[in-house]
């Protein structure tokens, strides 16, 4: 029988607000409003963020590095767009990795 994602989150981090403790360095961010957001998610979708960050971070190291990559894939002779940019700079890491694959990344 598969363990529900409280089930989950107990087993594997002991709590929430550790699994959220763990969640913030791993996407670079140490404001409040981040942290009181992912309090108010649901059990599933925290531990779907945590795997998301876990590979990136695994994959490329930091948000900036995967945000380099992309950009030099899509613009690979040329200065991306200023459009562009705050795009790419203000996407989850979930659709970062995403977009990583469609402009052509492994």
């Amino acid at each position: 029988m598969k363990a529900t994602p409280l089930q989950q989150v107990k087993n594997q981090f002991g709590s929430r607000e550790k699994l959220v403790d763990t969640i913030l360095p791993l996407l670079e961010s140490k404001d409040d409003d981040t942290r009181s957001r992912l309090m108010g998610t649901t059990n599933s979708k925290l531990l779907r963020i945590h795997e998301t960050a876990i590979e990136l971070k695994d994959r490329f190291g930091s948000r900036k590095n995967l945000v380099e990559k992309i950009v030099a894939l899509r613009y690979p002779k040329g200065k991306p767009d200023d459009g562009f940019l705050k795009k790419v700079e203000e996407a989850t890491a979930k659709n970062l990795l995403d977009l990583y694959i469609k402009v052509g990344g492994k």
